[in-house]
């Protein structure tokens, strides 16, 4: 559809605040050219080829502000363990076994299924080898995104564990080849901590900030995960990372599950971004993150799905039910997290959190990622509220079209682009490696 004007009709959800009953999205190139109500606009505009259909809601696309594309290939290889046993007896064997078509293959399909849940722009860490298979993988996908090689220089496998000059300078390459601007951009991605020297953690983020890139680690998951960083620095997460110049408006913070009153306002002071993963935080029994308290400290927050093994896939309505729910069982308060607080989340704040100032709300100039939600099916009957409806009962199933940039990545709920390759290369994958659990 590039190069083309065309729009969309439905029920608009242009953002938390604006909703627009019997509206249109006119999209040329990769631009949202005007947006509003549908009788009006069609007496002042050429609309192009229209999509109309009759049970439409029309919003912005999802913003998936952590995951794991690579790890799709041990999607339930670790089940029912925690934060560290996970990674070292399953995740990092698993990372290491992976050539470079497995890693393709692997972030080929975790990206497909980011699509088909209505994710538009997603921001990911691979592994530390064979980086330009999945940063391709993204590029080939159609997908928006932030994606990171895995940086690591110590306390992992001897195989992983590479010189941080080498690094540098392969991040560099990278940066230069997938720079700020483009659909697909280079973020810097060191693992944590405990896989990170003090130098490289301080390093690669004066690098992400003086390359405009996002800088994206993961801090304050798991207890044991916190122990070990108070035994490396003497301090918390959240304190060295602050010492080592890493937290700021272009970094990301997945989880930040375990945070004092100190740490927050650490985090608020540096306008740094929280990546909230309900799934994850439960299913690896991390616990559950005080996001409401963020909230009420004006912290940015978005939604995340992680990696496959961590939460099962990258269902985005069902981590933002749970972003929710988990919310007002943690506080006891029912009204905790209402349903447009976490579409703004999944949405402008996702976006604020990767530095995109014209992605996450339907204004005209902005650009056109897009979802489109069938009303269709039982779940849907009745709507009595939008924003309940896409928050509390929509479905993965109700995802009829994806449009990244101005092109139709899924159409009638399918894929444009077939990953059947990259299925066959996954399945074999999977019989020929046997983790250690």
């Amino acid at each position: 559809m590039k190069n083309h004007r065309y729009s969309i009709v439905g029920d608009i959800i242009a953002s938390s605040e604006i909703f627009i009953k019997n509206g249109v999205v006119i999209i040329e190139d990769n631009k949202i050219y005007e947006v509003g109500e549908f009788d009006k606009l069609k007496k002042e505009y050429d609309l192009g080829t229209i999509y109309e259909e009759t049970n439409n809601i029309v919003m912005p696309g999802f913003v998936n502000t952590h995951s794991h594309a690579v790890q799709t290939a041990f999607r339930g290889a670790a089940d029912d363990l925690d934060l560290l046993p996970w990674l070292h007896n399953v995740i990092l064997p698993g990372e290491i076994s992976l050539n470079k078509k497995q890693i393709e293959a692997s972030c080929r399909i975790g990206y497909a299924e980011m699509l088909l849940s209505g994710i538009t722009s997603t921001n990911d860490m691979l592994t530390s080898k064979h980086s330009l298979s999945g940063i391709r993988a993204a590029v080939d996908s159609g997908i928006r995104g932030h994606i990171g090689k895995m940086l690591m220089d110590r306390n992992v496998p001897e195989e992983m564990i590479e010189d941080k000059d080498d690094i540098l300078k392969e991040c560099t390459n990278y940066a230069t080849k997938f720079p700020n601007g483009n659909r697909v951009q280079f973020a810097y991605t060191p693992r944590f901590i405990p896989a990170c020297s003090n130098e490289l953690m301080r390093e690669s983020a004066i690098d992400a900030y003086e390359k405009q890139l996002i800088f994206h680690t993961h801090s304050s998951e798991n207890m044991d995960e916190m122990k070990w960083v108070k035994e490396l620095t003497g301090k918390s997460n959240i304190e060295a990372l602050n010492e080592f110049g890493c937290m700021g408006q272009n970094t990301i913070l997945a989880h930040a599950i375990w945070t004092d009153e100190r740490e927050t306002k650490i985090i608020k002071e540096t306008e740094t971004n929280i990546s909230h993963n309900p799934s994850s935080n439960m299913k690896l029994a991390s616990g559950i993150a005080p996001i409401s308290d963020y909230c009420d400290e004006k912290i940015n927050v978005g939604i995340a799905t992680d990696g496959s093994p961590a939460s099962g896939g990258h269902d985005f309505f069902l981590e933002m039910k749970l972003a929710s729910f988990l919310q007002k069982i943690k506080n006891k308060n029912p009204k905790s997290l209402p349903a447009k607080d976490i579409f703004y989340m999944a949405t402008k704040g996702g976006a604020k959190s990767l530095n995109y100032e014209n992605v996450g709300e339907l204004k005209k100039g902005n650009l056109a990622d897009i979802i489109v939600l069938n009303t269709d099916n039982p779940n849907a009957k009745p709507i009595y509220d939008p924003y309940s409806f896409v928050v509390y009962s929509a479905q993965t199933r109700d995802v009829d079209k994806v449009i990244v940039n101005g092109e139709i990545q899924v159409d009638n709920g399918s894929l444009i682009n077939s990953i059947k390759d990259y299925i066959v290369i996954a399945e074999k994958y999977k019989d020929e490696f046997i983790f250690n659990k």
